[in-house]
C-alpha cells in the first residue's frame, strides 16, 4: 500500500511587488514582538519585578461618638446623621400635630390654654400640610413649654428625646464636630453638607489602634484603567483609547505629570484588596512583599526599600495622623433626599455697601408665593402722586418721592466694626418709608437666617468670610437613610452652594420731584 505525507510550509514570495506589507510587518513569529521590546529598552533588569504576594496586618481605632451624642454609634450608624443633624430632626410633622393635638385635648385646664396660644400654632406649614394651619403646633409647644407651664407629661408616653448639640455653626455657614477615636480626635472643620470622606477631619495626634488585626497574605493585580498600557506580552494596544489625547491642564500641576507617568511606569502600578470595617480609622503594619524573583522587601527594613511612604508628597493622607493612617467613615449609601425646605443666597453689595441674605424658598414654597401681610392704606396712607403742571409761567412747586427698598425677602447685613479684632456683618431690618407712616420690613423667615435656640433666639452675625466674593447659596433639605442594621435615621441637612455671581439690589433713596400746582 502507498501511503501520501502532505506538508505545509512557509516561504517567502520575492516576486510580489507590495511595499505595504512589508510597512505592516505582519510576522506569525512570537519572537518578533521580542526582538521590538528589546529595542524599545523594556528588558532592562531594574523594572523587570513583579510583585506576587503582599503580606501585611491591619489594626484599627473605632471612632467614639461625639460629645452630647451617648448611644451613637458611629461604626453603626453614618455620620452625616450626627454631623448634619439639628437639634429639632425627632419633631417629624406628624408628631408635631400628634403632640399638638394631645397638649389641646389634655384634662389640665393649663395645658389646654397653652394649646390655644397663638404663639403656638401653625403658622404657615409646608406643603401638603396647609390644611393644619391655625392648630396647635406641637414643636412650637415643646420650644415654650416653660413659659406656658407645660410639663413632659403633657406630650404624651412618647416625650421627645433630650437635646443634642447642633454642629451647624451660623456665623461661618458650615458644620463643625469632634470624634475621639485612638486617644487622638477627628476634627470635622468647614463640612460644606452632603458626604463625608477621609479628606473631611484632621486629626490632633496619631492613633492608638485598639483593635489589632491578624496577618493576611493577599494576591496583588496590576492597576486597569482606560487607555493602560497592557503588559506588552504578546498582546497589542488597543487603538480606540489614545492617553495622549487627554491635555493636561497647566493650572493643576498634578496633571501635567499624567502623560510622563502612563508613558514611563504605566504597567508598574498594582492594587493590593485590603478588608477593612467603617467607622474606624486604620493602619497597615508588618507590610512585606514578594517579587518573582524571591525577594522580600518589609517595611521595617532599614530604608525601607521603597515601602516606606515618600516624605515629600501623599495620598488620601489624614492630616495630623500617621502616613499610613486612612480614616474611614460610615456614610449614607444612597439616602433619599426631599424637596428643598429653604434656599438662601447670600452675597456681597459693593455698590450698597452691605452684605445681602435672599430668601428663596421658604417653608417649600418659592417666596414670592408666600402671603406677605399687605399694607394697611389707612394706617400708612401713600403720598399723594407728583406731577409736573408743564406750564413754564407759573411757579415751580416740589414734592417728596419716598425711596425705593428692597422687596420683602431680602435682609442687609452690615459691617460692625465697634468690637476691635470681632468685625462680623450683623443682621438688621429694613423700613419702608414709601408710605407717610414708615413700617418695618418681616423678620427672616429661614431657619438659616437665625442664631440662638428658639427659646431665647440671638442676633444673627456672619464672619466676613464665610460669603466669597462670589455669593453662596444654602439649601435646606430633609434626609433618609439606614444605618448597618437597617435602622432608620432622618435629619435635616444644609448643603453649601458657591454662586455665579452675588444677589444685588439697586436702591433708590429719597428725593423730590415737580409737582402741579394745587387747585
Amino acid at each position: 500500500m502507498t501511503r501520501y505525507d502532505a506538508y505545509a510550509r512557509l516561504e517567502p514570495r520575492p516576486g510580489d511587488r507590495d511595499l505595504q506589507r512589508g510597512f505592516e510587518a505582519a510576522v506569525h513569529d512570537p519572537c518578533w514582538f521580542l526582538a521590538r521590546q528589546w529595542q524599545m529598552g523594556e528588558h532592562q533588569g531594574e523594572n523587570a519585578s513583579t510583585p506576587l504576594v503582599v503580606n501585611y496586618r491591619l489594626d484599627a481605632a473605632r471612632i467614639g461618638a461625639p460629645a452630647g451624642w451617648a448611644g451613637f454609634d458611629p461604626t453603626l450608624s453614618p455620620a452625616e446623621a450626627a454631623v448634619e443633624a439639628e437639634r429639632d430632626d425627632w419633631w417629624t410633622m406628624g408628631r408635631r400635630v400628634e403632640a399638638g393635638q394631645r397638649v389641646g385635648d389634655s384634662a389640665r385646664a393649663d395645658a389646654r390654654a397653652a394649646a390655644a396660644d397663638p404663639r403656638a400654632r401653625f403658622q404657615s406649614p409646608p406643603p401638603p400640610y396647609g390644611r393644619f394651619a391655625g392648630r396647635p403646633d406641637g414643636l412650637a409647644l415643646w420650644h415654650l413649654r416653660t413659659a406656658l407651664g407645660l410639663t413632659p407629661a403633657d406630650f404624651g408616653p412618647d416625650a421627645p428625646p433630650a437635646d443634642r448639640p447642633a454642629a451647624w455653626q451660623p456665623d461661618r455657614l458650615v458644620y463643625d464636630q469632634d470624634y475621639p477615636v485612638g486617644g487622638a480626635t477627628l476634627s470635622v472643620r468647614d463640612h460644606r453638607g452632603d458626604a463625608l470622606d477621609w479628606y473631611s477631619a484632621d486629626a490632633s495626634a496619631d492613633f492608638t489602634p485598639d483593635e489589632v488585626g491578624a496577618p493576611r497574605a493577599v494576591l496583588p493585580a496590576p492597576l486597569e484603567y482606560p487607555g493602560a498600557p497592557n503588559p506588552r506580552w504578546w498582546q497589542i494596544e488597543d487603538h480606540a483609547t489614545d492617553v495622549g489625547g487627554y491635555p493636561p491642564d497647566p493650572a493643576h500641576f498634578p496633571t501635567m505629570l499624567l502623560i510622563d507617568l502612563i508613558s514611563s511606569h504605566g504597567d508598574d502600578w498594582f492594587l493590593v484588596p485590603v478588608s477593612a470595617r467603617a467607622g474606624r480609622a486604620v493602619v497597615l503594619a508588618d507590610v512585606s512583599v514578594t517579587d518573582s524573583f524571591g525577594r522580600t522587601f518589609r517595611q521595617s527594613d532599614p530604608g525601607g526599600e521603597g515601602l516606606r511612604p515618600p516624605a515629600d508628597w501623599h495620598l488620601f493622607r489624614c492630616r495630623g495622623a500617621a502616613p499610613g493612617a486612612l480614616v474611614l467613615w460610615n456614610v449614607a449609601e444612597l439616602p433619599l433626599e426631599g424637596p428643598v425646605l429653604e434656599r438662601v443666597q447670600f452675597g456681597t453689595d459693593e455698590a450698597a455697601n452691605l452684605l445681602w441674605a435672599v430668601e428663596r424658598v421658604v417653608g417649600g414654597r418659592e417666596f414670592a408665593a408666600r402671603e406677605v401681610p399687605p399694607v394697611d392704606p389707612v394706617a400708612h396712607p401713600a403720598y399723594p402722586p407728583a406731577a409736573a403742571s408743564g406750564d413754564a409761567t407759573r411757579e415751580r412747586r416740589w414734592a417728596y418721592v419716598p425711596g425705593e427698598s428692597a422687596p420683602p425677602g431680602w435682609h442687609p447685613y452690615a459691617l460692625d466694626e465697634a468690637a476691635a479684632g470681632d468685625r462680623s456683618f450683623v443682621q438688621h431690618r429694613l423700613v419702608d418709608y414709601s408710605r407717610q407712616v414708615a413700617f418695618a420690613a418681616p423678620k427672616p423667615a429661614a431657619e438659616v437666617l437665625r442664631a440662638g435656640p428658639p427659646e431665647s433666639p440671638a442676633l444673627h452675625r456672619l464672619a466676613p468670610a464665610a460669603v466669597p466674593s462670589g455669593g453662596v447659596e444654602i439649601e435646606r433639605r430633609r434626609v433618609l437613610a439606614r444605618d448597618c442594621l437597617g435602622n432608620p435615621f432622618l435629619w435635616t441637612q444644609k448643603q453649601r452652594r458657591p454662586l455665579r455671581a452675588p444677589p444685588a439690589r439697586t436702591l433708590r433713596y429719597d428725593g423730590v420731584a415737580e409737582t402741579a400746582d394745587p387747585e
